[in-house]
């Protein structure tokens, strides 16, 4: 949960250099007592060194994290988002993703994607949209910056844009899109799985009750008054009047570099709906997201892909700031 917090601005660390702080090696337990949410779980309570935010954070390996034969490299990360009013275990517990993705990544048919799903819902009885809203709370920089940050510091994982992406349902698809379009340079892909565009959509929005955060937190507003059409791709699900309408807006208002996949879905606002969507959703992850690399991904962005990357990945550091 949150405490007061220091204001960051809308999206970011406020100009701090991320990759000059300390690192972040954060302790994990196993899960073993847990059986609604599946096998193969850590968890850990983060508190966001640069948000003020703080929260429980579950973490999935995939097999061959462990295979001697990749000891040397570094794995592509997605970041899991849940509904509102949500929980950090929905993924696992609603949406199995671990135990679905398990086989698929053994056999190949997806990438050896690190699984990340931190808590979202950082105020009782308030939906962030994952926004940063000053004076309340830094959602926005707590899932791009302070979970980043220790994702990266503890595990071996990518630290470039190319080998991130952000993946949510309902007000955490709200929340993917938002986040990709945004940031750019911390995530090259989004799936939202029955999103939408405008944060009004959700009751308990903070940021629907203020004029500017409303029109600003928005992706469609965001694609359409962004100075330059960000590198990033998106997955969008939905059926008429829940999500797909937007999805379609999206999608027109996208320019190259923009990339935006629309998928019809069926059978109303629920996980039962979700969760056979889940495979083919990473199966096109795993084309547009960067697999695992050696020590140095600036290098080797495009190494250990499925298949050819749509996005033409610029490398970043830690912070979100492109190299030089």
């Amino acid at each position: 949960m949150s405490r007061p917090r220091p204001t960051w601005g809308r999206t970011g660390p406020g100009g701090r250099d991320i990759a000059a702080a300390p690192r972040v090696r954060q302790a994990f337990t196993a899960v073993t007592d847990d059986p609604d949410i599946g096998p193969g779980l850590r968890l850990t309570h983060l508190m966001g060194r640069v948000s003020g935010a703080e929260g429980e954070v579950y973490v999935w390996l995939p097999p061959q994290y462990d295979d001697p034969a990749y000891r040397d490299k570094r794995f592509p990360v997605v970041e899991l988002l849940a509904g509102y009013p949500g929980s950090a275990r929905d993924w696992w517990g609603n949406l199995d993703v671990q135990t679905q993705l398990k086989p698929m990544t053994e056999r190949g048919e997806v990438q050896p994607f690190v699984l990340v799903s931190p808590r979202t819902t950082l105020l009782a009885g308030k939906d962030t949209g994952c926004a940063n809203v000053p004076g309340v709370v830094n959602a926005d920089t707590w899932l791009s910056v302070d979970v980043r940050k220790m994702v990266t510091d503890t595990f071996r994982t990518r630290q470039d844009a190319d080998g991130w992406a952000v993946a949510g349902f309902s007000a955490g698809a709200h929340c993917a899109a938002k986040l990709a379009i945004e940031h750019p340079d911390r995530y090259r892909a989004a799936v939202g799985l029955s999103g939408y565009d405008d944060p009004a959509a959700e009751p308990d929005s903070i940021a629907a009750h203020d004029a500017r955060l409303r029109r600003t937190t928005d992706p469609l507003w965001m694609l359409t008054h962004a100075r330059r059409p960000p590198l990033t791709s998106l997955y969008l699900s939905g059926e008429p009047r829940d999500g797909y309408d937007d999805a379609l807006a999206v999608q027109r208002a996208a320019k190259p570099p923009t990339r935006v996949t629309v998928v019809p879905s069926a059978g109303g606002h629920r996980v039962t709906v979700w969760k056979p969507m889940v495979p083919q959703a990473f199966r096109w992850l795993s084309g547009v997201v960067g697999g695992p690399v050696g020590a140095e991904p600036s290098t080797e962005s495009s190494a250990g892909r499925v298949k050819p990357s749509q996005s033409g990945a610029t490398p970043v550091n830690a912070t979100g700031s492109s190299r030089p």
